[in-house]
């Protein structure tokens, strides 16, 4: 649906991406036709389609940023599609609930950030001819970004700043969750890795030299740097690798130098510097780690109750 946009939105991406990534939620290249289309009504405000297609626009222009696939886009855009209209629902309720409460942002803060905005354009001129080709002033840009600051700021008052997250509670959790809490067996690795390329039987040839020499005793770290394609993998843990692999490295011993290991993309040899065991973290190590989990839970919980009591108090249609 949306994998040409990019290309035609480059030169109005920034603005659309500081905006989002300030709350969520932006505006993108004018990138359809003006489509009047109302699909919602809160209180006394319309959301259209054009608001649609702005909000999955900008969101399609980050994650595309991100160097995420076309096909990992599109799925998550499928999502996105379902909930986008939640979620400008949402921001008008958030929007209207701070005008309510007589929330002003100060000047300055607006301000840093339009200049925050505008450091990433060339010229003066460059910004402006992006707000112009998206129908835009520099007035409607603050508009926006005042918006979006008094959304941040509700859900930290009302929100974020009524959470607590007691000792009792993180210890617990550890209790009740200390399997999860245990670093996997370690390996500390030297490797030697000979990629295919276009020719296998050259590689494994290159390769049992390679493994030939070192049965000699030549040096490991002085075999990898005439033989080896990538740098050596170093520290890890199990479970970060292929299954292949970890099945001929965990069982090696400290000081051992494994066989050929062939993967898809090439052949490995392994050397142990060293076997680090499986240990049990204590509290004192991931209460951190614990706390912050708890906050968010906590903080995503009551985010939505508080969302769904503003819905309870508002108007709201979704037009069929």
């Amino acid at each position: 649906m949306l994998n040409k946009m990019i290309e035609k939105s480059k030169k109005f991406f920034l603005i659309s991406f500081f905006l989002t990534a300030l709350m969520g939620t932006s505006f993108s290249a004018d990138l359809f036709a003006a489509d009047d289309a109302i699909i919602a009504v809160v209180n006394n405000e319309t959301i259209t389609l054009k608001d649609l297609k702005e909000y999955l626009n900008a969101i399609y222009l980050q994650l595309a940023s991100g160097g995420k696939s076309e096909e990992d886009i599109q799925k998550i855009m499928t999502d996105y599609e379902i909930s986008g209209i939640d979620q400008l629902i949402d921001d008008k309720l958030l929007v209207d609930e701070a005008n309510k409460k007589q929330m002003e942002i100060r000047s300055k803060l607006i301000d840093d950030r339009l200049t925050q905005i505008k450091s990433h354009y060339p010229s003066e001129k460059a910004f402006i001819d992006a707000l112009m080709g998206d129908g835009l002033t520099v007035t409607d840009l603050k508009n926006r970004v005042m918006d979006q600051l008094k959304k941040k700021y509700l859900i930290e008052m009302e929100v974020r700043s009524k959470i607590l997250v007691n000792p009792s509670e993180v210890t617990d959790y550890y209790e009740k969750h200390s399997p999860e809490f245990q670093s996997g067996e370690k390996m500390d690795l030297d490797s030697i890795f000979v990629a295919y390329k276009d020719n296998r039987d050259e590689a494994a040839r290159k390769a049992n030299h390679a493994l030939d020499l070192l049965k000699q005793g030549r040096n490991f770290l002085e075999v990898a740097k005439e033989f080896s394609d990538t740098p050596s993998i170093g520290l890890i843990e199990k479970g970060q690798l292929l299954p292949e692999l970890e099945k001929e490295i965990f069982k090696l011993q400290e000081a051992e130098t494994s066989p050929l290991v062939s993967t898809d993309k090439g052949i490995y040899i392994f050397r142990v510097n060293k076997k680090i065991p499986q240990k049990v973290l204590i509290l004192e190590d991931v209460k951190d780690e614990i706390s912050d989990r708890l906050f968010q839970n906590k903080f995503q919980a009551r985010l939505e109750n508080w969302l769904k009591e503003l819905r309870k108090n508002a108007y709201v249609e979704i037009k069929s």
